[in-house]
């Protein structure tokens, strides 16, 4: 049996993936908005934006320069939501969402090696265009444009159907898990998830601290410690306005600084 929604899923992370290899750039294959987009799909937006937002935190160092070639994030981040809204019916959200990123990474990164391969034949497709530009085949290279556009669109839709199948196999994996120990596997889970969004936040913190900045940090753990002592939230919603908070706080006082002097 295959995962429900596995069709509209594969066809949306296909288009998707298009913004890096094909054209575009405009960020759609970002973490930050495949993860509502398939959760929308799915019907649980939250879990897509609350993972979206995680594996951006993670990997938002980790980007395309020079011949480096990144994890696939789009089909990381799609692989993990429409398991973790799989899985989270039956179980502790944070458990299901770590657990369903800790068996998207290794198909993410196979996704990355897929496309390396492809890459390597396409340089055939590339000379042979170059001739038929210089010969005035202008015709027969916009050909070659469509052909290899729609092949990287098949590769992305193969490469999800295949993440988003072999994903649903694994869901057995962890019921089981859940049983074992009394369920102190899946409390590991859900305390690995926190531990998780502390290493993006520090991923983030990372990028941003200088001399300038680093008033952030001191006054980001202040704001989180205010808040938990005087108004105790829970799970993200404590993390996500002690960040803005902090951030809105360090903008203050570094413009003031800049003011005066």
């Amino acid at each position: 049996m295959l995962m429900p929604h596995w069709f509209p899923v594969a066809l949306l992370l296909a288009f998707l993936s298009l913004d890096e290899t094909a054209f575009g750039q405009f960020m759609v294959s970002r973490p930050i908005v495949v993860g509502p987009l398939v959760g929308w799909l799915i019907g649980r937006t939250d879990i897509g934006l609350e993972m979206g937002a995680l594996i951006e935190l993670i990997w938002i160092g980790d980007v395309p320069v020079g011949a480096h070639l990144p994890l696939d994030l789009a089909m990381l981040s799609g692989t993990a939501v429409a398991l973790a809204c799989e899985l989270v019916s039956n179980s502790n959200p944070q458990a299901a969402m770590t657990y369903a990123l800790g068996v998207s990474i290794p198909l993410a990164a196979l996704s990355t090696e897929g496309e390396v391969v492809l890459r390597k034949f396409h340089i055939r497709w590339l000379h042979f265009a170059q001739r038929m530009a210089f010969n005035g085949h202008i015709k027969t290279f916009e050909w070659l444009n469509a052909l290899v556009l729609a092949e990287q669109w098949v590769k992305g839709f193969l490469v999800a159907a295949i993440s988003l199948t072999l994903a649903h196999l694994s869901s057995g994996l962890f019921y089981l898990l859940g049983g074992v120990l009394g369920g102190k596997v899946i409390e590991g889970f859900y305390y690995a998830h926190w531990l998780l969004l502390a290493l993006g936040c520090s991923a983030v913190i990372d990028l941003l601290v200088e001399k300038k900045t680093a008033i952030y940090l001191g006054l980001t753990i202040v704001a989180m410690m205010t808040l938990a002592v005087f108004s105790p939230l829970q799970g993200v919603h404590l993390v996500a306005i002690a960040l803005i908070g902090g951030f809105v706080l360090a903008l203050f006082f570094v413009g003031k600084k800049e003011a005066v002097g």
